[in-house]
């Protein structure tokens, strides 16, 4: 038996409560894209071997898989398709819940998606990945308790989940940088964060509620895409002092040509330095392409959709 997993990457829109002071730390809401994903095909085998792009992160994942659950024996795992790594794309999250699910189903382990996620040490801060490995589409989470932790509390309840408009186009620039935020630089990162101001929490909150969802639930493209913009500038005041700036300074070019085009729902995934921008039709996918490239031909630029169906898991009898 092999089984097959595949896993789509996620852009983050930002946190609900950057400032950490509530009853609830940060809270978040992001979009599962058709493009990129990453795709495993993992078989029973007497050793742990790994073949493909980013094995070495592969292997330390299954290392601690099998480490937690003692585990005996190992597997032969397959990257066909690699997520691009500390981009703003989510690829720790899918490339650990991918894993972490492949090797539950090829070794028998019967363990909830919470029990996993928490076992591979995913969604301690946002919950997003983790919901939107789960079920793809445009998903809104609650973040964690500032007291003690409710034990049913391992990852940020999914407050809405909604399907993303089949027609809107999604446009996504992955400029090069060697500044990257993860791992243990994000610990850091967070730890010189200082407080948001109270009244861009609050501001975020009411965009998020009563302009960004209502025409999302409509598929009112150019709203949907104005609040989302807003957000995302006051999500971005908010990280300035560790970011250096509003967006990351490696996408902060691309981000304010966007802007001065016209383009609808420009912003920032995650830490970044992946942009992206939002489109109704061929047409204006491909006006923001060449915008993107305009000053660089070879730069990244992906055209995607938003994927409305969580990661799927597939044994086969070989």
């Amino acid at each position: 038996m092999h089984v097959d997993v595949r896993a789509h990457a996620r852009l983050h829109f930002g946190f609900l409560d950057p400032s950490r002071q509530e009853e609830r730390r940060f809270g978040g809401m992001g979009l599962s894209i058709s493009r990129p994903r990453c795709v495993l095909r993992l078989d029973k085998a007497a050793t742990l071997r790994v073949e493909g792009e980013q094995a070495d992160r592969v292997e330390i994942l299954a290392e601690r898989f099998f480490d937690a659950l003692e585990l005996k024996g190992g597997a032969h795992i397959r990257v066909l398709e690699a997520i691009p790594g500390h981009v703003g794309l989510g690829s720790g999250t899918q490339l650990a819940l991918a894993l972490a699910a492949g090797l539950s189903r090829l070794r028998g382990v019967d363990l909830s998606p919470a029990r996993l996620c928490a076992l591979m040490g995913r969604a301690r801060r946002s919950g997003v990945g983790f919901h939107a490995f789960q079920r793809g589409g445009f998903v809104v989470e609650g973040g964690h308790p500032t007291g003690p932790r409710h034990p049913a509390a391992e990852t940020p309840p999914l407050l809405l989940r909604q399907e993303f408009p089949e027609g809107w186009r999604i446009v996504l620039a992955l400029p090069t940088s060697s500044h990257t935020v993860s791992g243990e630089a994000e610990e850091k990162a967070f730890e010189r964060l200082g407080p948001a101001p109270g009244e861009a929490v609050d501001r975020i909150a009411r965009i998020v509620l009563m302009r960004l969802l209502p025409a999302l639930v409509e598929r009112d493209l150019a709203p949907f895409g104005a609040a989302l913009a807003e957000v995302q500038e006051l999500v971005g005041s908010c990280f300035a002092a560790v970011q250096d700036g509003l967006f990351h300074p490696a996408g902060a070019a691309l981000v304010r040509r966007l802007k001065e085009a016209g383009a609808c729902g420009v912003g920032q995934s995650s830490w970044g330095p992946a942009v992206y921008a939002l489109a109704g039709d061929e047409a204006e996918e491909e006006r923001l392409v060449g915008i993107l490239r305009r000053d660089d031909p070879g730069l990244p630029v992906i055209s995607a959709r938003g994927w409305n169906r969580g990661a799927a898991i597939e044994s086969r009898s070989t």
